[in-house]
């Protein structure tokens, strides 16, 4: 195969705050202003989003409340994002601005006609923590939370764009080995790793009318824990590639198909947010 394109590590952290075996709610205490928050900030991206909804209770069902966009949504809030040294010193405060439906959310259980975000285009840096600082002037309650920002990694195979991903000889047992750099330094607990097959479909009585379609394959989480010798290896199979392809692209005798390339992507999830992946997947 000699299509492929090299990807760089996408660089993530969380701004996240639960337990993850306390599952005891009292539902008769009184009313506790509780912000949650959710958030991926990314040194590779040009906008970093950040979700921040409340809490909430009340008498009746919580389905018809969870409907209610001012149940879930605090009115005048004041965001910012805090840049500080390793050791605590502040070196810059990032106002945060709110939006609006900036992003269409899905209909579903919560309301979805208004959805409120908070973005920045302000350059994350990877060599720096930042707290998210929540200030509702309503109840002059302050909340904060703070994040590390995940490292960045190279890919030790493939190492270019030119690199063929060759799963031959004729054999199922033929694998090809992923591998990239892992170092503590990097902030990093977890690993993912993608890989998307992208192609030309045509019909066969037209083959110049063609359209760029792809499929993506993302894998299981790998944690730090699996790095060996300074790397993560990553093994796939031939017949794992191949069934993948054969699961994604159905046999259509009036369809052409041509094979653009490979792009790979790993992802390098922060402790904070891998620990909210362990915990969610437990619920």
């Amino acid at each position: 195969m000699n299509g492929f394109r090299f990807y760089a590590l996408a660089l993530i952290g969380l701004l996240f705050a639960t337990a993850c075996n306390d599952n005891e709610i009292d539902l008769t205490s009184d009313f506790k202003d509780i912000p949650v928050v959710y958030g991926l900030l990314d040194a590779n991206e040009d906008t970093n989003w950040v979700r921040i909804n409340k809490a909430f209770l009340g008498d009746g069902n919580a389905l018809y409340f969870a409907q209610i966009a001012d149940s879930l949504n605090y009115p005048n809030i004041q965001v910012a994002l805090l840049k500080k040294k390793k050791d605590g010193t502040k070196m810059d405060s990032i106002p945060l601005v709110k939006t609006i439906n900036a992003i269409l959310k899905d209909s579903g259980l919560f309301a979805s006609n208004s959805n409120v975000l908070y973005l920045t285009t302000a350059n994350i840096d990877k060599n720096f923590n930042y707290t998210l600082v929540i200030y509702n002037p309503d109840n002059q309650k302050r909340t904060e939370v703070t994040t590390v920002i995940a490292g960045s990694t190279i890919f030790n195979y493939p190492n270019a764009p030119t690199t063929a991903l060759n799963w031959e000889p004729n054999t199922n047992n033929k694998v090809v080995s992923f591998q990239w750099t892992c170092n503590t330094s990097a902030n990093i607990a977890a690993y993912q790793f993608e890989l998307k097959f992208i192609y030309d479909e045509f019909p066969m009585n037209n083959p110049l009318n063609r359209t760029r379609k792809s499929f993506v394959n993302r894998y299981n989480m790998i944690p730090y824990s699996d790095c060996q010798n300074n790397l993560i290896r990553f093994p796939i199979t031939k017949e794992e590639f191949y069934s993948s392809v054969a699961n994604n692209l159905q046999i259509n005798p009036s369809i052409g198909r041509e094979f653009i390339q490979i792009d790979i992507s790993v992802y390098g999830a922060a402790k904070e947010f891998y620990d909210f992946l362990v915990c969610d997947s437990g619920n």
